[in-house]
């Protein structure tokens, strides 16, 4: 009896933590799209920084 009521108990306090994880995976997978949406650069920047780049080393 006690060996079963021992592993019904560590089965509930597993499933409760990977129910905490998964949240915190699902959170962190949104922060991280957030960071990339917010790092991309548009192909007119990436055009200036080229041509910033062009002008650089047209100088030396």
């Amino acid at each position: 009896m006690i060996d079963a009521t021992l592993a019904l108990g560590m089965a509930i306090i597993s499933l409760i933590i990977n129910g905490i994880l998964f949240c915190k995976v699902i959170q962190l997978k949104n922060e991280l799209n957030s960071i990339k949406c917010s790092t991309k650069l548009t192909r007119e920047e990436v055009q200036k920084l080229n041509e910033r780049i062009g002008r650089i080393k047209g100088r030396n």
